[in-house]
């Protein structure tokens, strides 16, 4: 009511210090402030204006925590029109430990007693997505008796198909929930570049979410979060727990969660080894994980993956590609670089060469921006000199930054113990495979993919446990 308009005054720059400087110990208004930034759009930034988020009474509770702000707390702020929060010491970066495992986690203490294994976690949607558009790029659909068009879930079935013949432990398909997520409240115009969904494909994501049940595989999805930091929560457990990961999707965001236990499958990809003809099994056992004789997790060697469409790319291949960096620099990287998929810009003057070099000098983007006025180059010196390019970074690295400890009860114990994700029992399940074999076979009409389920049983059911 009357109190908002009060409530805006004065607040744009000390909204965009604050963001710029991590929210550093404040009075209540640069509290207050500093959690007025879902909503932010870069606009806002350049103009040192910040929008705020809905308010309901004085001192009351939003989602995420925002606070609503009091008039005693602008009060506060006008009797002291000069105030500016302190500087807060740089965070050095800390390279890598010799422990770490990736997805965040260190190698557990107690390692080797626990039983091991091997988690292969699937981007479902980025599945769907690239089926769908690969398909719209042929002639003709794949349809069925019926005339329903099959095309993406015949291309979802065997892509499942595929990841089961490498005899993973444990499996799980992730998607997004429909609806917005915490990235859209920190900043209102994520992804806003996208054109809309076409709507058969609308149509077609809940029937591969329909087929995938099914078929019995483990599924997860959760409203408010995505996929992808479905899998890196799931993950970072799963590494805890002993168990090494595979993450297959062509995302390059799932870089950072790349270690000597976590390493991503990427559909029709490509790596440093493999782009020059290496094979993968000559890499010594200390070697990103790596064991002779087996590409990483489980008794598969390179061509098998590749006769499945799957390329590995491990630590090694990162640290390759980004001049030695950490996988776990990748955050800041894309930070300063930008997504342009996802309508995050990244910092002003930094590019794809400059960021790794930035990095490898300073570490992240806290020591980048601390000694900015060292930087030669003018532009880069300017925008990580200006509290415009400092707070810009800071909200990409918010956004671009997978979360490996999402708190959501249905992904961690005790609604999802990371044994739910064990395909004994499932592969096969109690009928040998019989009814999801005649739902692909009669139902869909994807012969050659119920073809391949009952094989994948039969190999499963002669498998010890």
């Amino acid at each position: 009511g009357g109190s908002e308009p009060c409530m805006r005054r004065g607040l744009g720059v000390m909204a965009a210090r604050v963001l710029a400087y991590h929210a550093a110990p404040a009075p209540r208004l640069a509290r207050a402030a500093a959690r007025a930034r879902p909503g932010a759009t870069f606009g806002d930034l350049a103009r040192n204006r910040l929008p705020l988020a809905p308010f309901s009474s004085c001192g009351g509770r939003r989602r995420n925590s925002m606070l609503a702000l009091c008039p005693e707390a602008l009060k506060e702020e006008e009797a002291s029109a000069s105030y500016a929060p302190p500087t807060p010491p740089p965070r050095p970066y800390v390279p890598q430990r010799d422990d770490y495992a990736g997805a965040g986690a260190l190698i557990p203490p107690d390692d080797a007693s626990l039983p091991g294994g091997h988690v292969v976690l699937v981007d479902g949607m980025s599945m769907i997505f690239r089926s769908f558009y690969g398909w719209k790029n042929r002639a003709e659909p794949l349809l069925n008796s019926k005339g329903e068009d099959v095309s993406v879930q015949y291309s979802v079935a065997h892509a499942i198909l595929g990841v089961l013949e490498l005899e993973p432990t444990h499996l799980a398909v992730c998607f997004d929930a429909k609806g917005k997520t915490f990235r859209h409240e920190m900043f209102t115009d994520y992804k806003a570049n996208r054109p809309p969904t076409p709507p058969e494909l609308k149509e077609t994501i809940p029937r591969v979410i329909e087929m995938v049940r099914r078929m019995g595989v483990p599924l997860l999805m959760t409203s408010g979060v995505e996929a992808d930091d479905i899998i890196g929560t799931v993950a970072r457990r799963s590494v805890l727990r002993g168990l090494h990961v595979s993450v297959v999707s062509p995302d390059k965001d799932f870089f950072q969660l790349l270690g000597p236990r976590v390493r991503q499958l990427r559909p029709n990809g490509r790596n440093g080894d493999a782009s020059k003809g290496a094979d993968y099994d000559e890499q010594s056992v200390n070697d990103g994980g790596m064991t002779p004789g087996t590409n990483g997790f489980g008794p598969h060697g390179f061509r098998e993956l590749s006769a499945r469409g799957l390329v590995p790319y491990t630590e090694r291949d990162f640290r390759a590609e980004f001049g030695g960096l950490d996988p776990a620099q990748f955050v800041d990287l894309l930070a300063m670089v930008g997504d342009s998929s996802d309508n995050i810009p990244g910092v002003e003057g930094i590019g794809p060469k400059t960021a790794p070099k930035l990095l490898g000098e300073y570490g992240n983007i806290e020591g980048a921006v601390a000694n900015a006025m060292n930087i030669r180059n003018k532009r880069v010196r300017e925008s990580l000199g200006s509290e415009r390019g400092a707070a810009t970074a800071h909200l990409c690295r918010s956004l671009v930054k997978i979360r490996t400890a999402l708190s959501d009860p249905t992904i961690n114990e005790p609604a999802l113990p990371i044994d739910a994700l064990m395909l004994t029992g499932k592969v096969p399940p109690a009928d040998g495979g019989k009814g999801v074999g005649e739902y692909l076979e009669r139902e869909l009409e994807i012969g050659s993919a119920a073809d391949r389920w009952r094989e994948a049983c039969f190999a499963a059911s002669r498998r010890p446990v």
